[in-house]
């Protein structure tokens, strides 16, 4: 399930064997004792990094970084070499305070971070006189790709006070209780980059027991009522064996 719907919006999905997990919402269901990992994919032309919370908590202080086009299927956490590994436990179910001690289990959340673009600063002297005022003022362009704004500001005044010259060029161009388990050979290498503080997507799951999944028409099985055999097919309206109606 995701926040952020956009075309070229980085995304995580919740796989076994690097098989996409059959989504029911934003949930997915998994067996006692199950190993897996996380798809993570950058569609984007840009350099963007992926932090992930299991259980509510960051699983280390930094995250994947995924260049264009790159996909990751992520098995292991960042500061341990074990597997994501899936455990289920019973608990009491009529108390309020269990509910809450427990309304982070299984939540898996990827945080996508677009890479900092350091703006560039061009500072213009003189700018012509306002024939009201007697002070010069000076101009910057913050420049941000693909997209710039000049603000003006008097000499004299302090910078929050703008002058209200902005020009804006608005083309946009879009380029997408969890333990742990066994070792993991998967490694990494560190990247000396630096990553915007705000989120550019957010993918969010919750991994809950396979006891908890909803049936499914396909998943109900009809046995007849008179000699016991079960419905080979949905469409069948009599039994094949003795011909009662099921």
């Amino acid at each position: 399930m995701y926040y952020n719907t956009n075309q070229a919006t980085p995304y995580a999905y919740v796989t076994q064997g690097k098989h996409r997990l059959k989504q029911y919402g934003q949930n997915v269901y998994m067996k006692n004792g199950s190993e897996f990992e996380l798809e993570l994919f950058n569609p984007k032309q840009t350099t963007i990094l992926a932090k992930i919370k299991i259980n509510g908590s960051y699983i280390g202080g930094g995250g994947i970084v995924l260049r264009p086009g790159e996909r990751v299927f992520l098995e292991r956490y960042l500061d341990d070499a074990k597997k994501f590994l899936f455990e289920t436990y019973n608990v009491d179910g009529g108390s309020s305070e269990v509910l809450n001690a427990i309304r982070n289990n299984g939540e898996v959340n990827v945080e996508f971070y677009d890479e900092y673009v350091k703006p560039q600063v061009n500072i213009r002297t003189p700018f012509p006189q306002n024939p009201y005022w007697n002070n010069p003022y000076w101009c910057v362009d913050y420049i941000s790709s693909p997209s710039f704004t000049t603000t003006c500001y008097n000499s004299t005044l302090g910078e929050n006070d703008v002058l209200g010259f902005n020009y804006s060029n608005t083309k946009s161009i879009e380029t997408g209780r969890v333990e742990k388990g066994s070792y993991s050979e998967q490694s990494f290498t560190s990247v000396d980059k630096d990553f915007n503080s705000y989120t550019t997507s957010i993918s969010v799951w919750k991994i809950l027991p396979e006891s908890q999944k909803p049936y499914e028409s396909k998943d109900i099985k009809v046995y007849c009522t008179q000699c016991g055999s079960k419905r080979k097919k949905d469409n069948y309206k009599f039994c094949p064996n003795c011909g009662t109606k099921f």
